[in-house]
């Protein structure tokens, strides 16, 4: 088998990513995923791992956390989604890709033992992100990772993942998405999330909400698990709920310094200490609060045996890179890529690039998957200058003409453009911005992707570095 092969048989599932058609299992359970996981010997077991839910922040959170284990020496392991430009992206060691030729060689071994389940018809069918994740947890056992960071799919409670034992359990901002699957209220999508909180653990927050806070509290109490809670320095939005003894004080508090244009200088205040001066390689308030939520569980880690110092600290926060949050790939006019694909990161987006870059005019280039809150994104870009509507190349995308009237109905005073391919849409964008104006292409992950790429033809260095390759 090779590569093309493998991706062909990874891909042959029903795949959520691609459909938007999401399968549960027959009995709301991981009880398939987990009888694969056992005919490979358990690999996720031969590690110590980190699990990452949340709405917003897993990917950057996820790879700070790994990215400061490295700086320590530490073999790591990391386990994101989506990918930008190759399923690759998804499986690193040590922050390198996994190689075409080891998925070719490990999907086979993965085939033999699904073939062998569903011959049984014991399970219903598998999914892409089921295979993908026996594949991950595969190679890390492989490669004899030390610690692996794995950032949830979709929820946490019913998600591969969380066959996991994590020495930590994580759980970012949350806010509303994939409201057809994990709920419409923050309650019932905070409680999925909440759902790989272990018995006993340790669960590490940044949600702010009191509704979401609330009902992560109420499984931790469940479970028995202590509850550690992270947020700004300045306030406290579920102080009342503290007072009267429901939720624990905030523990880890952070503020932000100085911007050093792209970078961030900021303080962080711990049970423990105070860390100051610290430099953030990423953009936007936002990654502040990802950068104290790694932090958090990094001393949690240390509890448990993960060894770390201040100076990997720090080099780790100041190097880290995360593609397509506030990205930038062009200059006169600064052109920024962001993934940004709902309401609450629209909004932190916006904000983003006002503080940071100040520009004159603010152009994007939007295209969006349509099982998302588009009108709420749309109104968050009301007061912007220029929107260039375009299709990016998937299929959960966004008619035009769906997005152009709901730019009629909630932000009319926008001036609307339309092109038909991102690539048209981005050299448009660019010939209606002066050098002092800002153009950014957000919406969702895939039109990142693709506007990385565009970047990259067009000479953009950093954005070339980036691609390894190619799958879609």
């Amino acid at each position: 088998m090779n590569y093309q092969e493998a991706l062909a048989y990874i891909y042959g599932f029903t795949d959520y990513e691609r459909s938007g058609k999401y399968t549960r299992d027959r009995n709301e359970n991981l009880t398939r995923t987990a009888r694969l996981l056992e005919l490979l010997e358990n690999p996720h077991r031969k590690y110590t791992n980190t699990l990452i839910a949340g709405t917003k922040g897993k990917g950057s959170t996820a790879a700070m956390i790994e990215r400061v284990l490295r700086e320590a020496g530490s073999t790591t392991g990391l386990y994101t989604q989506p990918d930008l430009h190759t399923f690759r992206e998804r499986i690193r060691v040590n922050g390198a890709l996994i190689a075409e030729d080891e998925v070719a060689e490990l999907i086979p071994t993965i085939k033999h033992e699904v073939e062998q389940i569903q011959a049984s018809q014991e399970y219903g069918p598998f999914i892409t992100y089921e295979i993908g994740t026996a594949l991950a947890f595969l190679y890390f056992a492989q490669r004899q990772v030390q610690h692996a960071v794995v950032e949830v799919g979709l929820g946490g409670r019913l998600d591969a993942t969380n066959l996991t034992h994590p020495l930590v359990s994580v759980i970012t901002s949350i806010s509303y998405d994939h409201m057809n699957v994990l709920g419409n209220t923050l309650r019932e999508i905070a409680t999925e999330k909440a759902g790989i909180i272990k018995d006993h653990g340790i669960v590490v927050t940044s949600a702010y909400d009191s509704e979401a806070l609330l009902a992560i509290a109420a499984v931790a109490r469940q479970r028995e698990a202590r509850m550690i809670r992270v947020g700004h320095a300045d306030a406290d939005p579920a102080q009342q709920e503290v007072e009267v003894g429901k939720l624990p004080p905030l523990s880890y508090r952070y503020r932000l310094e100085e911007r050093l244009g792209e970078r961030q200088r900021f303080s962080v205040w711990t049970p423990q200490r105070e860390y100051t001066g610290l430099e953030l390689a990423l953009a936007g308030e936002h990654q502040l609060e990802n950068a104290a939520v790694a932090l958090a569980t990094l001393e949690q880690l240390r509890e448990q045996g993960l060894t770390w110092d201040e100076d990997a600290l720090r080099r780790g926060l100041a190097s880290v890179q995360w593609p397509a949050r506030i990205e930038v790939v062009g200059r006169q006019p600064t052109i920024v890529v962001d993934g940004a694909h709902n309401t609450d990161s629209m909004q932190k987006l916006v904000q983003a690039l006002r503080t940071t870059f100040a520009p004159r005019r603010l152009l994007f280039v939007l295209s969006t998957s349509k099982d998302k809150d588009q009108e709420g994104m749309i109104q968050t870009l009301a007061d912007a200058d220029v929107v260039v509507l375009t299709s990016m190349h998937n299929p959960r995308v966004t008619p035009l003409e769906t997005l152009s009237s709901l730019f009629a109905q909630h932000a009319p005073g926008v001036e609307l453009h339309s092109a038909p391919t991102s690539e048209e849409a981005l050299d448009l964008a660019v010939r209606l911005a002066e050098k002092d104006d800002l153009v950014c292409a957000t919406g969702s992950i895939y039109l990142a992707g693709e506007a990385i790429r565009w970047a990259a033809a067009r000479g953009d260095q950093r954005a070339a570095d980036e691609i390894e390759g190619v799958d879609h």
